[in-house]
């Protein structure tokens, strides 16, 4: 009986190592191709006015608010803000009669009127405060007048 259970055992014992090495065998295989992405392209901001320099007179420096908005998904920055110049209100008070100075270019972004920010997140909007001049030579037909400053932004990504 003894050398029977020998000779059990041993075709068992063969019939498990048969089955780990069908294990071990098994088919692998790799994959290759390519991914896509595509890039969106940029809105431009809009610049509007959010306080007016208000209670103007010659020879006045003033100060006045603009809102500039960040139409894009991802955040930016505002490089610089152009000067500004009033063009003809009527016809005696004249083109130049009020002007805002240009805030100075900064690769690293100018600072908003918080003076702590500098990044407009996506879709936001950022406020800025720029210094409006009066000259000292103006009329009487100034007196009580709205005057637009067209101004132009650059603006670059912060992603």
């Amino acid at each position: 009986m003894g050398r029977k259970r020998k000779l059990v055992v041993i075709p068992l014992l063969a019939a498990g190592i048969a089955g780990a090495g069908i294990a071990w065998a098994a088919w692998t295989s790799t994959g290759s191709g390519s991914g896509t992405a595509q890039s969106t392209t940029s809105a431009n901001s809009v610049i509007a006015a959010s306080v007016f320099a208000a209670d103007l007179y010659p020879g006045a420096v003033k100060s006045v608010t603009v809102t500039i908005s960040n139409p894009n998904a991802y955040p930016v920055i505002v490089n610089s803000i152009s000067a500004g110049t009033a063009p003809l209100v009527n016809t005696s008070c004249v083109a130049d009669t009020v002007t805002s100075d240009a805030r100075a270019t900064d690769a690293t972004g100018l600072f908003q009127s918080d003076l702590a920010t500098k990044t407009i997140a996506g879709l936001g909007s950022g406020t800025y405060t720029l210094v409006t001049r009066m000259t000292a030579t103006a009329v009487d037909a100034c007196k009580s007048q709205t005057f637009s400053l067209p101004l132009t932004a650059t603006l670059s990504s912060n992603a």
